[in-house]
């Protein structure tokens, strides 16, 4: 070998070392972090916060000559670690928490910033378990972390398709009103999911793919367009509307207990009708009075007629006889 093939031999030598040394340094960076020379150094240990200028790389270093002490299993992390800035060096102190998957549990002392790093040390990495707390929240003394299971399954489930809704606009009932002309019925369709289970209870599921068994039956709605006189009263759905003689009554009238046919006491909401027109426990809406329950009943009501309580004697006066719309509450 030639003098000038011994230098050049040499050089390549001396570019792998270096390489060989660059590489290491990274690795070291990537699983420890380290802290530039003469860099301000943001050090944030036990509800403190110091500054410091580093005069090392190694982080424990930096802590140690800050008069940091490191117990056995206080762990630390380097955040912010860019060059000619500022490093941040936060500490973590080892702290008891239980950790229990199924019947297993184990009371352990961690400096780990996070549930989820606790877990991974544990054994139980993330993509074959979950925990609870979530994995990003940070751990407090005595936390009880559970660990569930992961799994999941192929499988051909029936779902629902919801029915759409139709309004038909209806110029002869009063805004707000909705009349049911035809109830939707929601369709079927059958789907390949992946179902994903947590200590085998189901826990949600992913549509693979899907077939419709049966198409949706849309639901058909009258919705009123006229001006309403009782504009206060909000959306009402009703099934029918019946024009009844309304009349007024208070709960102590002609020396009553103030009782229903029903056994609850009268008073306003309540009023009184002929069952064979309106059963008993139907919930109405009277124009002019309010949401109502039919739950009395009366000698002189019958047909369509129905008698409204006022705990007033003075606003059933005032109310007196009237001929009303009463709407049939849809359930």
């Amino acid at each position: 070998m030639n003098q000038s093939q011994h230098n050049r031999r040499n050089y390549l030598n001396g570019r792998v070392k270096a390489a060989a040394t660059i590489l290491l340094l990274i690795t070291a960076v990537l699983v420890s972090g380290f802290v530039w020379a003469n860099s301000r150094v943001v050090i944030r240990v036990d509800g403190k916060t110091m500054n410091v200028n580093a005069s090392a790389l190694d982080p424990k270093e930096v802590l140690s000559n800050a008069g940091v002490y490191l117990g056995p299993r206080d762990e630390f992390r380097v955040a912010a670690n860019e060059p000619g800035g500022t490093s941040i060096i936060e500490v973590y102190r080892a702290i008891p928490v239980t950790v229990s998957n199924g019947a297993k549990i184990d009371v352990v002392w961690t400096g780990k910033p996070t549930v989820g790093e606790i877990a991974e040390s544990r054994g139980y990495p993330a993509r074959s378990f979950k925990t609870v707390p979530d994995a990003a929240t940070r751990p407090t003394a005595n936390m009880e972390i559970r660990i569930l299971t992961l799994s999941d399954k192929v499988m051909e489930k029936e779902l629902p398709i919801p029915f759409p809704i139709i309004r038909q606009p209806d110029p002869m009932m009063e805004k707000g009103m909705e009349a049911v002309v035809e109830h939707g019925v929601p369709g079927k369709k059958l789907a390949t999911v992946r179902q994903m289970f947590e200590d085998g209870r189901e826990a949600g599921f992913d549509i693979l793919s899907e077939k419709i068994i049966a198409e949706p039956t849309p639901e058909v709605l009258r919705v009123g367009t006229r001006e309403a006189n009782d504009p206060s009263r909000g959306t009402i759905r009703f099934k029918k509307m019946l024009v009844m003689e309304a009349t007024a009554y208070t709960p102590f009238d002609d020396g009553q207990s103030g009782l229903t046919a029903s056994g609850i006491p009268a008073r306003r909401g309540i009023v009184s009708v002929d069952p064979r027109v309106i059963p008993l426990g139907t919930r109405v809406y009277v124009m002019g009075y309010g949401p109502a329950l039919a739950a009395d009943t009366g000698g002189a009501i019958k047909g369509a007629r129905i008698d409204l309580c006022f705990e007033e004697y003075n606003d059933a006066i005032r109310f007196g006889r009237r001929t009303v719309e009463v709407y049939i509450l849809a359930e």
